[in-house]
């Protein structure tokens, strides 16, 4: 049995390495800012209540912007699983890798763009009814009051 090695791309390896870098500083600094600034947020929610829940659309929109990543992630992904069960190779012809990998084909190449598949989708649903649950919420109580 013949095993097919991809080989990695040093320059992709490298651009991997800086993504993970600037990733890990600016989820720092992202992560103290929202300590600093959750306070001031909570109060700001306290103070305008009113108006959020007059205007449900707004908190629809907040949380939208806020899952937005996840969003857009998942969907990238679910399309890179389409290449991989496409061409039933994974990873797929013409995919950089930044590390020597062993190529999958056949049956267990799809298997594994299936799994993939459904953990997006186990992804992507809940995210995307964050928004909505957060418009019904603040649409019951409006009606309720």
């Amino acid at each position: 049995m013949l095993v097919n090695i991809q080989k990695a791309d040093p320059r992709q390896r490298r651009k991997a390495i800086l993504s993970v870098i600037i990733g890990a500083i600016a989820g720092t600094c992202l992560f103290f800012l929202l300590e600093l600034a959750l306070g001031n947020v909570s109060l700001w929610i306290q103070k305008n209540a009113l108006f959020l829940v007059v205007h449900h659309y707004v908190g629809f929109l907040v949380m939208l912007v806020l899952v937005s990543p996840i969003l857009w992630m998942t969907i990238y992904l679910i399309l890179f699983t389409k290449k991989i069960i496409v061409s039933q190779q994974f990873p797929p012809p013409n995919m950089p890798v930044i590390r020597d990998v062993r190529v999958l084909e056949g049956k267990s190449a799809v298997r594994r763009g299936r799994l993939l598949q459904a953990l997006c989708w186990l992804i992507l649903l809940p995210a995307a009814m964050i928004p909505f649950l957060v418009w019904f919420i603040l649409y019951s109580i409006s009606y309720t009051s």
